[in-house]
């Protein structure tokens, strides 16, 4: 897999990993309660079974989502452009 797809991977996966630490602190959530909300949040899932309580989860929810969200989208096209890149070139070439 090549840098530039690695490189946006690392950085979400350390984004997922920031969130869910704040969670835990600000939340009081167990870090896989965490983890679980910070990936459902980031892909836009969203099943609503954990929910921030205080005011200042719910202020870090709407800066987190913004960009977990449009970090997973931009990811996603990454993968999505590298896999089909690769698939036509095996058929073209």
């Amino acid at each position: 897999m090549p840098k530039r797809i690695i490189i946006p991977i690392s950085i979400f996966i350390a984004l997922l990993f920031l969130g869910a630490f704040a969670y835990s602190k600000v939340e009081g959530w167990n870090y896989m309660d965490s983890i679980y909300f910070t990936t459902i949040t980031a892909t836009t899932i969203g099943y609503g079974d954990l929910v921030p309580k205080t005011n200042l989860g719910k202020i870090f929810t709407m800066g987190f989502s913004f960009l977990g969200i449009a970090m997973a989208f931009y990811l996603f096209s990454l993968v999505a452009k590298y896999v089909f890149r690769k698939k036509f070139e095996n058929k073209i070439g």
